[in-house]
């Protein structure tokens, strides 16, 4: 067993698209972090409906956001929301090995073989093998294990990946030129490869 690579946190926080693009452009006019909690609250930027959980999506979506350099940070604050998704994309899976290695191993390795349907067995195969990995995947209960997949599906869905839920069909993302070049400058290959871009 190694050591704790994967959580569970993306069953609590999703694509969050909306949020991060809000984020990103608070951060571009330049406002600091605490700037950025205030005003999300104060003006109810993500217009959610309790407060329960906006701290805890306010921590997730600053922490996606950081990991960006000024050139993708004004990707996701203003490129059409086609691009800004892939944007999107890319912060989730830099912040949470679980989406990573879902996107190289699963996904990547379909565009990869030319086989361009998730089936349900890719899921229950990915997971089995990350329960064999790592000691805390094995502890987490079935129903964990159920709501991350339901996540994932969610995610690759919504980024444009996943083409039809029904029947599991995936398709490569068209990227915008300047990005794709902004990406393989930066050497993000894997990521690249993972979207269907090799």
């Amino acid at each position: 067993m190694t050591e704790i690579k994967y959580s569970a946190a993306l069953t609590g926080a999703p694509f969050l698209f909306y949020e991060s693009r809000q984020v990103a452009r608070l951060k571009m006019n330049g406002h600091s972090q605490q700037q950025i909690r205030e005003e999300i609250k104060t003006q109810n930027l993500f217009q959610y409906v309790t407060e329960k959980i906006l701290t805890k999506r306010i921590n997730t979506v600053q922490k996606r956001v950081d990991i960006l350099d000024e050139t993708m940070l004004k990707f996701l604050a203003e490129k059409p929301s086609e691009t800004a998704k892939v944007i999107n994309m890319y912060t989730i899976m830099k912040t949470n090995g679980l989406m990573l290695d879902f996107m190289v191993e699963v996904i990547g390795e379909k565009f990869e073989q030319g086989n361009l349907i998730l089936e349900t067995k890719d899921l229950n195969e990915f997971f089995a093998a990350k329960r064999e990995q790592q000691e805390n995947v094995a502890r987490w209960s079935d129903e964990t294990v159920a709501k991350l997949k339901q996540v994932l599906t969610r995610i690759i869905y919504e980024v444009g990946i996943l083409a039809d839920r029904n029947i599991g069909r995936l398709q490569r993302l068209t990227l915008d030129k300047e990005v794709e070049k902004h990406f393989r400058d930066r050497g993000e290959v894997d990521f690249l490869r993972a979207i269907g871009k090799d």
